[in-house]
């Protein structure tokens, strides 16, 4: 089988620093590529910039690297960027217009991208999440805080591997920040309860194919409240419940969504729904498990070849 994957950034080049820890370059597409060619697959690797799309008569041409795209059996596609998705999604929605099989291609990525409105989403079908707010005036937000009250977390709307997460603990903490972020991109932002039971523990559950291939809990390093792996936080494998399961399950199905990273975080009224990822890291999740997600991956793409496109 010819398995692809697609990443959203070029190659990191031969004399740039190494990738952080978690980040797709230093191993998602990578392992995925590993885990196919031992498996004894063909596997390209493309990236979004490098593809052009012409129309002519209502029929689209596509060139990578100047040469006409064939394509693959099956895509991986690894949406790792934290820019307005509509810059990035064009390319795997029209290469499935073009007939080919993409993994992780929903056109929901839109919606999982931008984390405001997934938190909307998830909202509107009842999937149990911490209480939160949306705002863009720093004057108005402040009616939100008087009512969810603090300790309270601030997120921005395109961010990842924890970065424009804050805590604010007080009004005093909390108006520098949103002042900054008004001041730095004026979006609106995420205003969310702060949930003391989980003693800044997550859990991330890993979906492929419909099914959970690995959970793991992440506790945060010292004096911090971001449990992510890509900065510091340390994991351990962990057994979900079924309803935990279920949950995870429901909540990648809800973004129609092949791959995904579904953190769960335990609080006092039970198990909430903190976000979902749709370009998950799994270098911490592999070695605290020892089970071999890519090769899950692979496994998925095999049986997405015998699917209909």
């Amino acid at each position: 089988m010819h398995i692809g994957i697609l990443s959203c950034n070029n190659p990191r080049a031969e004399n740039t620093p190494t990738p952080i820890q978690g980040s797709d370059r230093a191993n998602g597409a990578e392992r995925i590529a590993q885990a196919a060619q031992e498996a004894g697959h063909k596997v390209s690797q493309w990236y979004t910039p490098r593809f052009c799309f012409g129309y002519e008569d209502g029929r689209a041409t596509v060139w990578y690297d100047g040469e006409r795209f064939t394509g693959a059996d099956v895509i991986v596609y690894r949406p790792g960027f934290v820019q307005e998705p509509t810059l990035h999604t064009y390319v795997p929605e029209l290469l499935q217009k073009m007939g080919q099989r993409v993994l992780n291609g929903t056109p929901k990525v839109l919606e999982i991208k931008n984390k405001m409105i997934q938190h909307m989403r998830l909202a509107d079908a009842g999937i149990p999440m911490p209480r939160f707010a949306l705002a863009k005036d720093p004057e108005a937000a402040k009616c939100a805080v008087e009512a969810l009250g603090f300790p309270i977390i601030v997120k921005v709307s395109f961010g990842t591997h924890g970065k424009g997460v804050f805590y604010a603990g007080n009004w005093e903490t909390f108006q520098p920040i949103l002042d900054y972020l008004d001041v730095r991109d004026g979006n609106p932002v995420i205003l969310e309860e702060f949930i003391a039971a989980a003693k800044n523990k997550d859990i991330r559950a890993f979906v492929v194919g419909g099914r959970i291939v690995a959970a793991m809990e992440r506790q945060a390093r010292s004096k911090d409240i971001r449990a992510n792996a890509s900065i510091g936080g340390t994991g351990t494998a962990i057994q979900l419940s079924r309803e935990d399961e279920a949950l995870a399950l429901r909540t990648a199905k809800l973004f129609d969504l092949d791959i995904a990273g579904v953190d769960l975080i335990r609080s006092e009224r039970g198990t909430l729904v903190l976000e979902v990822n749709a370009n998950p890291g799994f270098q911490e999740l592999e070695a605290c498990t020892g089970i071999d997600v890519a090769r899950a991956i692979v496994e998925d793409c095999v049986r997405a070849g015998g699917r209909l496109v």
